[in-house]
């Protein structure tokens, strides 16, 4: 397999909203090709972009005949990756390049990369949440934004409701403060009826004592899975107690790195859906081991994504490669101009991403889109 060479760098970022930032990486190779990753990762990102451009400099000219090198080359501990977030995320965006360089050089999808075959589209699921973020929060809001959702063709809903609740609160406060987020969900499920799927995300809002009586709420409203109602990177058996006592599948993960990370929640049954984001988890290589891995344990893999159309499209050719991957999310309606970010477009219809045809993933990055919205460095 050819080598991959690595040259420079060059980021991009667009404030989406006033909460949101986009940041993307288009990193070169010594011949002038592209590929491009996300690094969005909130106030991360600038810290994430500087710890990319070390590492490209560092590496800039050798010859790198896989992803699984770069640790190495770097001399980066896997502690050191399991416990900073910020190497983490720029360790897993250097090692999607690199995959994605590959692919290109193979004259193959990324899909067809990862040891899939090539689809025409996946499935997703929308989450709700980041179209409202602000003061659009009552019970009310979040019940138009799902019949949105479901009226765009979706079937699945997700929602992050409990903004009232944290851990650190007393026990009786707990339950007193999800009132409000229980009625949001509520509110979901009679404006969009009992055929549509509802998930919850809790942010790890709760405690052992508290998440049992809220997930028991949540069964009864025909709630889906319980997504995270405490740590899995810090109370990882804490997660396993819950996971035992109650009905619904825990989903989760998303902040955690390399696949030692998802077989510990696995082997402890503290999860029943890993979560990987491509983004903090190692990279497309690294989510496609974490899925083998959940599936040979008789577990579920569903990609974590709330962020941009680079992530969206990374994550939907790993969804492809996958053949019993649940559906992938999407974070709807929070721009209505995300699609043109990409070039051909982004296209989502009817509760699916459609895949672009072509090398590696199959678009690029709309610099004009980019010169009149964003910013480069």
């Amino acid at each position: 397999m050819k080598p991959v060479i690595l040259e420079s760098i060059r980021f991009s970022s667009i404030d989406v909203t006033t909460r949101t930032t986009w940041v993307f990486a288009e990193i070169f190779d010594a011949e002038g090709i592209s590929e491009v990753v996300e690094i969005t990762s909130g106030n991360n990102s600038s810290a994430v972009a500087k710890t990319l451009r070390e590492m490209v400099n560092n590496i800039k000219g050798l010859s790198i005949s896989g992803e699984s090198e770069l640790q190495s080359l770097l001399t980066i501990t896997t502690k050191a990756l399991e416990t900073d977030t910020v190497l983490a995320t720029a360790m897993s965006a250097l090692r999607t390049s690199v995959s994605c360089f590959q692919a290109r050089y193979e004259s193959l999808s990324l899909t067809e990369h990862l040891g899939g075959t090539v689809k025409d589209k996946v499935p997703l699921y929308a989450n709700i949440n980041r179209s409202l973020l602000g003061d659009n929060r009552s019970p009310t809001h979040f019940a138009k934004a799902a019949e949105k959702a479901v009226n765009n063709g979706f079937t699945t809903i997700k929602c992050a409701p409990f903004d009232e609740v944290t851990s650190d609160m007393k026990l009786g406060d707990i339950i007193d403060a999800s009132k409000t987020g229980l009625e949001r969900v509520r509110s979901i499920r009679l404006s969009v009826g009992n055929q549509i799927n509802i998930l919850v995300d809790c942010h790890s809002r709760f405690t052992l004592e508290t998440a049992p009586h809220i997930c028991a709420e949540l069964a009864s409203i025909d709630v889906k899975w319980f997504e995270e109602p405490v740590a899995p990177e810090t109370k990882s058996d804490e997660l396993s107690q819950i996971a035992s006592i109650i009905d619904l599948p825990i989903a989760g993960g998303e902040s955690g790195y390399g696949t030692s990370f998802f077989d510990n929640l696995l082997d402890k049954n503290s999860l029943e859906i890993i979560m990987p984001d491509i983004k903090f988890c190692g990279g497309v290589n690294e989510a496609i081991k974490a899925s083998l891995s959940a599936s040979q344990k008789g577990k579920r893999f569903s990609l974590h994504n709330p962020s941009g159309p680079v992530s969206q499209l990374l994550s939907a050719h790993v969804t492809a490669a996958v053949s019993d991957s649940m559906p992938l999310e999407h974070a709807v309606d929070e721009t209505d101009w995300r699609a043109d970010i990409m070039s051909p477009a982004e296209e989502i219809r009817d509760g699916f991403f459609w895949i672009p045809r072509g090398h590696s993933i199959g678009s690029v990055l709309n610099q004009k889109i980019i010169q009149n919205k964003g910013v480069q460095w």
